[in-house]
């Protein structure tokens, strides 16, 4: 049996990702609890292992192959393994990613859209 109390562990962040995360990795499962700003995105990838995420607060967006699946609070998704999938924050969320494969690092890189980043002054 292994314990872990995600509220005393140190959460590592990417401010310029909009990405807050806290990795559990024993070796045998890998847990990500994800804290995603509003409008973050990952880019089109797949994992070996199926994965889980369900969403705690926020909500999340995912296109996968066979059509786009949203999950709000409470609501759970299992990707299977190989699947090629994308994600995106339609609000600031709370997720955890769960997955079977130790090495897996969980959904993401999550990247930060800003709108004005393509603005020029004049």
């Amino acid at each position: 049996m292994s314990f872990y109390d995600l509220n005393a562990m140190k959460p590592e962040t990417s401010q310029d990702l909009g990405l807050q995360n806290i990795r559990i990795n024993d070796g045998r499962i890998n847990v990500v609890r994800l804290e995603i700003k509003r409008g973050a995105f990952t880019p089109s990838h797949c994992h070996e292992a199926e994965c889980v995420v369900v969403v705690l607060q926020g909500a999340l967006r995912f296109h996968m192959p066979r059509g786009a699946v949203t999950l709000t609070e409470n609501q759970m998704l299992r990707i299977p393994g190989g699947d090629e999938h994308l994600s995106e924050a339609l609000a600031d969320t709370v997720a955890l990613n769960i997955s079977g494969a130790p090495s897996e690092t969980g959904c993401g890189p999550f990247r930060n859209y800003d709108p004005d980043q393509y603005l020029w002054g004049v």
